[in-house]
């Protein structure tokens, strides 16, 4: 026989955070955002790769935070966070190395 919760037990059993937590992280990703809008202004002073390389990382961060904490996976179960963020870092990896690969290829029949 299944055990009955009570919408109390179910309540303290997923931690519930107030509008305050979720404008710190709204600010969090925009100061995330507001990093990624300084180094595209200042692009010139480093390589093309270098600078793809920090904005795609910066852009896993944000998309990390925003799976953690608006989808509440961080309170979860782990294979659904294994389910949201594996794929992350395998898309994140794949265009590093489509970059790496095709780092000195220019235009369409370069």
């Amino acid at each position: 026989m299944a055990e009955h919760v009570s919408h109390d037990e179910h309540h303290v059993a997923h931690e519930s955070h107030g509008t305050k937590f979720y404008w710190i992280i709204g600010a969090i990703l925009a100061v995330v955002t507001a990093l990624e809008v300084g180094i595209f202004l200042v692009e010139s002073s480093m390589s093309e790769a270098v600078f793809l390389v920090i904005l795609l990382g910066l852009a896993l961060v944000k998309g990390a935070g925003v799976i953690a904490f608006f989808m509440h996976l961080r309170g979860d179960a782990k294979i659904f966070q294994f389910v949201f963020l594996v794929p992350l870092l395998f898309a994140f990896t794949f265009c590093i190395g489509m970059l790496k690969l095709f780092s000195n290829h220019v235009g369409i029949a370069g």
